[in-house]
């Protein structure tokens, strides 16, 4: 803003001038009208005078504040922040920027508390603009104030609902899954648990995936692994539904196909309009093979001792829409050195900056090298290859579960 001088004028009983000691400001009687009409509060200080007090304000001054212009006038407006400190607001800050403006001769907008003059504080949007003189310098800033003191307070309300959504979402993703999967001394097991993240890098809402392994009487091993459709509190009490069932279907059968009807059976009206994918694998120590079914579910990537890595499954009905469902069950050789990993569509689908996916090829390719079998390498590489193929972007939800039968 250019601050071009006017002739003198005498406005509101003060008389105004632009030169001489003590003087205030140079304005004409347009620019007085308007700045006395408008709402937000405006004061002008002069950086040339001792203390750098306020020379003029206007009416909304008085109304926002309480203080007349003749208690004003000849004042810094530091007085506004009289003992706020020791009532435990945030003065030091605020005005230590405001000062790094004038003294820099910027423009800016600070937040500070302020007292009025009853007493009451409020919380002061300051927007500081300096008036730069023909010849370059700075001698008068005006000051426009606002009172958003609600704005503030509805914006930190919404923090601490955001901040209590987050942690109850964190609360509940850490009940999706089990703390701990049981140890089988033939098997070797290794999760990988990555809810979505945004593309800022924080968290998104609670995910639907879930995993668990259950070890039965007589020593066969259930591993399950499952997605529900959405996200959030509703998709969360629906994958807790899901977990559970498949824990209660597990006391019943151990058979995977069998296993997952039960389920479909028991969580019918707990999906409500969601859907959901599940992958059951059964195992026996005494047996060199594993029998899998697939609720809607991708096909699970076997990784033999010898030979290349094949998906295996027969794809089955989802669980959720339909009364009825199809669920076949699949038997794989699994011997002693091979792998199998369980995953969610997180992996397959992750997606680039072009929106290009890994999918089943690239999955494939992320194991392809792998002379290792154990279920922690496999898991890292095929972490590896998604982290690479999303670069910087943000992920969908991520679950994935290798189950290696140990050698000998």
């Amino acid at each position: 803003m250019t601050w071009v001088p006017p002739s003198p004028v005498v406005a509101d009983g003060v008389s105004i001038t632009g030169t001489g000691a003590g003087s205030g400001v140079v304005l004409d009687e347009v620019l007085l009208r308007a700045l006395r009409a408008v709402q937000q509060a405006v004061c002008i200080s002069d950086l040339s005078l001792q203390d750098e007090p306020v020379v003029w304000v206007n009416d909304a001054f008085t109304l926002t504040t309480g203080y007349l212009a003749a208690e004003t006038v000849g004042r810094n407006c530091r007085f506004l922040q009289d003992g706020l400190s020791e009532r435990g607001h945030d003065t030091t800050r605020p005005a230590a920027r405001i000062r790094a403006l004038l003294r820099e001769r910027r423009s800016g907008t600070v937040v500070i508390p302020n007292r009025r003059r009853d007493g009451s504080v409020f919380l002061n949007e300051l927007s500081l603009s300096p008036l730069t003189e023909p010849d370059g310098s700075v001698r008068y800033y005006v000051a426009v104030q606002r009172d958003v003191t609600a704005r503030v307070e509805a914006q930190n309300a919404r923090d601490n609902a955001h901040a209590e959504a987050r942690a109850l979402a964190d609360e509940l993703q850490r009940h999706l899954v089990p703390h701990r999967l049981p140890e089988v001394p033939w098997l070797d097991v290794a999760v990988r648990y990555q809810p979505a993240t945004r593309p800022d890098g924080t968290r998104g809402e609670v995910s639907g995936d879930f995993y668990d392994l259950r070890t039965l009487p007589g020593g066969e091993v259930v591993a399950v692994i499952g997605d529900v459709s959405g996200r959030g509190p509703r998709a969360a009490a629906a994958t807790a539904a899901l977990r559970w069932a498949v824990r209660g279907a597990a006391g019943a059968t151990s058979e995977p196909a069998a296993l997952l009807s039960l389920v479909s059976d028991a969580v019918q009206d707990a999906l409500d309009e969601r859907f959901a994918t599940v992958a059951a694998l059964r195992l026996r120590r005494a047996a060199t093979e594993a029998t899998v079914a697939l609720a809607g579910h991708p096909q699970l990537l076997l990784l033999p001792a010898d030979g290349e890595p094949r998906f295996v499954g027969t794809p089955g009905t989802l669980l959720g829409p339909f009364p009825e469902v199809e669920l076949h069950d699949a038997v794989v050789d699994l011997p002693p050195g091979s792998s199998l990993l369980l995953y969610t569509d997180g992996v397959t689908e992750a997606a680039d900056a072009s929106h290009r996916l890994l999918g089943e090829d690239g999955l494939l390719a992320a194991v392809a090298g792998l002379t290792s079998r154990r279920s922690d390498d496999v898991a890292d590489a095929v972490l590896a290859a998604v982290a690479r193929h999303v670069g910087e972007g943000p992920t969908d939800d991520l679950t994935l579960m290798v189950v290696s039968r140990r050698p000998g």
